[in-house]
């Protein structure tokens, strides 16, 4: 009996050590700015910074919705709280397909490509939406706020 007190007991410490080493995020801080796609606003897309930190996921990203002049507010955790983590980051922007058009049905997907129509400066290129291949980087400060992300698009 004794010996299995010893054993758990050890057992407990070494969980607790392990658990009070776990490495921390960066910190956050806030972080707005404008997209501009060939030097106009890039209204209602996707902005996501995906933070290049070893070791943690996607819970680290960073997102927000552009208005109808380009600026974005991110918010980090999935939206839980302002910002994003200090460090470098891959910027992906997409089409924002706002919730009523999520439906699979071709009426949803009807009004889904009107709703596109209308946006101005668009199309948005398909290699700002990959990871592997955009070309926007952008280092969090933590003595900055305010962030420019100049995209191009060739015609």
């Amino acid at each position: 009996m004794q010996r299995w007190y010893r054993c758990s007991t050890g057992l407990v410490i070494a969980v607790l050590a392990g658990a009070g080493c776990s490495k921390a995020p960066p910190p956050v801080v806030d972080v707005t700015g404008v997209v501009l796609l060939n030097g106009q606003p890039l209204p209602k897309a996707k902005v996501e910074f995906i933070p290049q930190l070893k070791g943690f996921g996607a819970d680290q990203n960073s997102s927000d919705v552009t208005d109808d002049q380009g600026r974005f507010t991110l918010k980090y955790k999935f939206g839980t709280q302002p910002g994003a983590v200090v460090g470098l980051h891959h910027v992906l922007v997409t089409e924002f397909n706002p919730p009523e058009f999520h439906s699979p049905s071709a009426e949803a997907q009807t009004k889904l490509a009107e709703y596109l129509k209308t946006l101005k400066n668009r199309p948005i290129p398909e290699d700002y939406g990959n990871v592997a291949k955009t070309p926007l980087k952008v280092e969090v400060k933590p003595d900055q706020k305010e962030y420019k992300l100049e995209m191009y698009r060739r015609d």
